[in-house]
């Protein structure tokens, strides 16, 4: 009856326990609830968006009798319903012709196929034999309906295959195809390859022993079917399948990358364990904190009733229990209302952020997670009342509780400001390991709070006697309320803890947008690439030049990979443009590293046209020299009989490098001759470099001068060959055998020695050894590292100790040279090592159609294989993005119970308050300075409160973000940028004071306004 009573009479004041005892129990459930959910969303969309590496592509070897239906055996009972159905098939790597040179392409049947095609024209085979072909070969390869291909596969066999169609696939990169898609491998043939034709899809009865096919069958797991415990066996069944393949006896090996996704999911699920309860927590134990200033409050309003029990005989247990029940009866309805409010809370994140990416279930840590929350807000109910119960009965009596003289600190208060001092040591000393770290932000917050709280009582009453000594009234009377209502603790703590959680929260947020989208930038290169089919540097330069001379869309990049995957890749780039159009890429280098990475601009190319290379040359002063090998044993006798005048030309048409020999000059040749040597230099050729040979069976040594008097081409009877130091002796690594040098005297003089090796000159166009800038991990080594160049030749790099930035999108184990210098230096290009790409800006990425378009015409196919935009997307479903989302949350949350607890004491108090400035009114005092006291009482230590509590927010951040994994993996070429966000700092601070200081100046004036003689009169009675 007395419980009924007492909560229909206070329920407005029950109803805001339960509110408080609500949000603990939200934010309890919720927790390990929406890490679960992330988690498991993070694994379906992993599984959705890499499909093709989770894949199990199945193959038995070529030639191996083996039906398709026999590979599904591999795969394990128990993970079978995860699968797809598989999709099995026949392929064989044929040449076909049609009457002209032999061309290739990929024979295969798939199961269904023909419900994946569009039929353009004819029909889908039906018989052995027949074929349909890509609609595009039609006009390439001259294919039409009918038409008998000769066909031959590699065992040697042939037959006949013919064409009764023509496709259209209907999604060209479609999963089902699983990554071995039908088009897009048609070209016409070119004196590096064959050509080829797309892929053509025929029956199954038209493969047998003769197209020595290929037998697959291809399977994925199935986002949503596959869950969270499916893993370990998902991960053990890959690895193990070719095992157990080898143990059936079967020619079979599956290809997946599905343990390597699997390794990236559990990353994944350890970023969300981590993130979330560091933020989940924090505002938990705020609202933990708020819940116990609340109820410290409420039983402070109880006091004159306790009192009053007390005197009527009750005994101090009894009166504990009656407001025990009354209270906690409220706050547990609360702790479990917050069961299910964190089950409607995690429907809404899962149907907005999570896009229903997780099913529905109950993980183990959900209700123990609700039975701590409901036993910690007891306990705080039960400490509370205790400690206002069992005050003395003439303290209980006081409408302002008496305080001690001097300064003094509650053990409860000493015990949280040296929990949060622990934290901060252990952050700061140690490895970031356990629970204090994390909790660092609320709780040094919470710490300062106090301490500010503790050492604000003593100094108002400082501050009030000297401004009233002042005259300042107003303010006296503020500081004075303020050093005799010890209740402002509560308020202080709750405003320093809601700013430094939203601190918090706004660096969090924004420091990890801004890491995504600086390694999505990095990552891509630049805002977009483009991958072409270039086999001719010339060409590839030519077209981009047509395409965008004045590179305000793209930049040309060019690639150079090693056959070793430990050996430096070379990134060849345009600085100028690559500064504009890459993302920062002007930050990737100094002024002086810009400098010293371009390409010379002098000397001027020495340029030729033409047929035929002239030279007139003499030698002077011709000696052997003595060369012996490894066991000492002299090599070659008597003098040298020749030497052979040879020079490197790079071609404007292809831009490949040729060698030029002209004849043996005999010696003795004091007097000039003429040398003629055959170059195809029609389209104009640019002289590199100049040196020496020997003949085959001239192995003496030799040592002298090579004068060149004259070098003339058709279109120039005198090439300016430029003065001696312009030509650089061209290092040969790990050989002494001979040197060349150039020396004045005709046009250009060479010294030399030579034991049999060619000794070159390089113009100085290009430099012998040629300046890059090198990723930091790569152990450079001065006259030894070398990258490849476009025909794969080592070129030897001279390290610019200058790099400022990660080297865009190749950000390890590459050097990065001048495209310019590559494109002097020239070769014949090694395709299967070499990619030419184009990366470009917004504009052109908006344009990318158009450019797409305009490389056709050109013969270039060119692919968009990357966006920013979507490795900005990619990261931010990540686990870490999706933790994140909380952040924002929790700061609005903070602030909301910062707010109830200025409510919540003014309801508690404003009685009292109002009746003291309503005594001061009746003694003189205006009613205009009583409003200045009630509003300085709350507004100014609440926003000394907000500042500090937003500079404990901030280092609270720099401590425990290093703590939040913002990727799957930390480790790599971007580092992480954890700086403070300093605009983001100032305006949540300028934020948070305008929002609690508008609070306390609204309440402070309600409470002067209801400051009438009806209070004191209210008293009295």
């Amino acid at each position: 009856m007395f419980l009924r009573r007492a909560l229909r009479y206070r329920w407005a004041q029950a109803l805001v326990l339960t509110g408080i005892s609500l949000l603990v129990g939200t934010c309890a459930v919720f927790g390990p609830w929406f890490a679960r959910a992330v988690e498991q969303t993070v694994m379906t969309e992993t599984l959705s968006t890499q499909r093709l590496p989770a894949s199990w592509l199945i193959a038995a070897k070529p030639g191996q009798d083996v039906r398709p239906e026999t590979l599904d055996q591999l795969v394990p009972a128990d993970v079978r319903p995860l699968f797809t159905p598989p999709v099995h098939g026949y392929l064989s790597d044929i040449t076909w012709s049609n009457g002209a040179d032999a061309n290739t392409a990929r024979l295969r049947w798939r199961d269904g196929f023909c419900a994946q095609l569009v039929v353009t024209e004819g029909r889908c085979p039906q018989a052995a034999n027949e074929v349909i072909a890509a609609a595009g070969d039609e006009t390439a390869w001259d294919f039409r309906v009918g038409m008998t291909l000769r066909a031959g596969a590699d065992s040697g066999r042939s037959g006949r295959l013919r064409i009764v169609g023509f496709y259209r696939p209907k999604e060209p990169r479609g999963d089902y195809w699983f990554g071995d898609y039908p088009t897009g491998h048609s070209h016409p043939p070119t004196d590096k390859d064959p050509g080829s034709s797309d892929q053509l899809l025929t029956v199954r009865t038209t493969f047998g022993a003769a197209w020595a096919p290929r037998v697959t069958s291809d399977i994925r797991p199935i986002p949503g079917v596959a869950r969270l415990d499916d893993l370990a066996r998902l991960q053990d069944a890959t690895r193990t399948v070719n095992g157990n393949a080898t143990e059936r006896g079967l020619p079979v090996e599956t290809t997946s990358s599905l343990v390597t996704l699997i390794d990236q999911i559990q990353a994944d699920r350890n970023q969300a364990t981590t993130i979330i309860p560091l933020v989940m927590v924090q505002v938990a134990l705020f609202a933990v904190v708020v819940l116990a200033l609340a109820l410290a409050a409420v039983v402070d309003q109880r006091r004159p009733e306790i009192a009053l029990s007390r005197l009527r005989g009750s005994s101090a247990r009894r009166t504990q229990r009656g407001l025990a029940i009354e209270l906690g009866l409220p706050v547990l309805a609360g702790a479990v209302l917050g069961a299910a409010s964190g089950f409607g809370v995690l429907l809404i994140a899962r149907a907005t952020w999570l896009r229903y990416g997780a099913p529905i279930e109950l993980p183990w840590t959900v209700p123990v997670a609700a039975v701590v929350a409901a036993a910690v807000a007891l306990v705080v109910v039960l400490l509370q009342v205790r400690g206002g119960v069992r005050q003395p009965i003439s303290t209980l009596l006081r409408r302002v509780a008496s305080r001690r003289s001097g300064w003094s600190i509650g053990v409860a208060d000493l015990c949280i400001i040296a929990f949060a001092a622990a934290g901060l040591i252990a952050a700061i000393t140690g490895d970031g390991r356990g629970p204090l770290p994390v909790l660092t932000p609320a709780l040094l917050a919470l710490a300062v709070g106090l301490m500010f709280a503790h050492l604000l009582l003593p100094a108002a009453g400082l501050i009030s006697r000297r401004t009233l000594r002042r005259g300042r009234l107003g303010l006296a009377l503020g500081t004075l309320q303020i050093s005799r209502r010890p209740a402002v603790t509560r308020i202080v703590a709750a405003a320093a803890v809601a700013a430094a959680l939203l601190a918090f929260a706004g660096q969090a947020a924004s420091v990890g947008s801004r890491n995504r989208d600086s390694r999505s930038g990095y990552e891509t290169g630049a805002e977009g690439v483009l991958r072409m089919n270039s086999l001719y540097l010339a060409d590839f330069l030519g077209t981009v030049n047509k395409l965008d001379p004045d590179r305000r869309w793209l930049t040309p990049v060019v690639v150079a990979r090693p056959s070793s995957p430990d050996a430096l890749r070379t990134a060849m780039i345009e600085p100028d443009s690559f500064r504009r159009i890459a993302f920062r890429g002007d930050q990737l280098t100094d002024a002086q590293g810009w400098q010293a990475l371009t390409a010379p601009s002098d000397p001027a190319p020495i340029e030729l046209k033409g047929s035929q290379l002239t030279a007139t040359v003499s030698a002077g002063a011709i000696k052997a020299l003595v060369a012996r090998d490894g066991n000492g044993d002299t090599i070659g006798s008597g003098a040298p009989k020749s030497l052979i005048l040879r020079a490197n030309v790079v071609s404007h048409r292809d831009g490949a490098r040729y060698l030029v020999s002209f004849p043996p000059l005999r010696f003795p040749a004091t007097k000039p001759v003429v040398l003629r040597a055959a170059v195809e230099c029609q389209a104009g050729c640019d002289l590199l470099r100049l040196g020496i040979g020997r003949e085959t069976l001239d192995s003496v040594g030799l040592e002298g001068e090579l004068m060149i008097s004259n070098l003339a081409s058709d279109d120039n009877p005198h090439l300016a060959l430029g003065k001696p130091d312009a030509w650089r002796p061209l290092q040969e690594l790990q050989s002494d055998q001979g040197s060349a040098t150039a020396k004045p005297g005709g046009a250009l003089t060479i010294a030399m020695k030579s034991y049999g090796n060619d000794q070159f000159l390089q113009y100085s166009t290009v430099p012998p050894v040629v300046p890059a800038l090198i990723t930091p991990e790569y152990r450079y080594t001065a006259n030894d590292t070398t990258s490849p160049t476009v025909d794969s030749t080592p070129l030897l790099l001279s390290r610019i100790d200058r790099l400022q930035a990660p080297v865009n999108r190749y950000g390890d184990r590459t050097a990065v040279v001048d495209l310019e210098t590559a494109r002097r230096l020239g070769g014949a290009v090694d395709a299967g090592q070499t990619d030419f790409q184009v990366w470009l800006n917004k504009d052109g990425l908006a344009n990318v159609d158009m450019i797409t378009a305009q490389l056709a015409k050109q013969g270039l196919t060119a692919e968009l294989i990357d966006r920013r935009g979507d490795r900005i997307a990619s990261y931010g479903r990540s686990a870490s993005a999706l933790a994140l989302q909380l952040t924002p949350v929790v700061g609005a949350a903070a602030w909301v119970l910062a707010i109830v607890v200025l409510l919540l004491t003014v309801v508690t108090s404003w009685r009292s308050r109002a009746q003291d400035y309503a005594s001061l009114q009746i003694t003189g005092v205006p009613s205009a300075t009583t409003g200045r006291a009630a509003r300085w009482e709350q507004t100014g230590p609440v926003a000394l409160a907000v500042l500090l509590g937003t500079a404990c927010g901030l280092l609270g951040a720099h401590v425990a973000l290093p703590l939040i994994p913002l990727f799957a993996s930390s480790s790599g070429p971007v580092p992480l940028d954890l700086s403070t966000n300093w605009p983001v700092a100032v305006l949540l601070w300028l934020a948070g004071t305008a929002l609690l200081s508008a609070v306390t100046l609204l309440l402070g004036t309600e409470v002067n306004r209801r400051s009438s003689y009806s209070r004191i009169r209210e008293e009295l009675t």
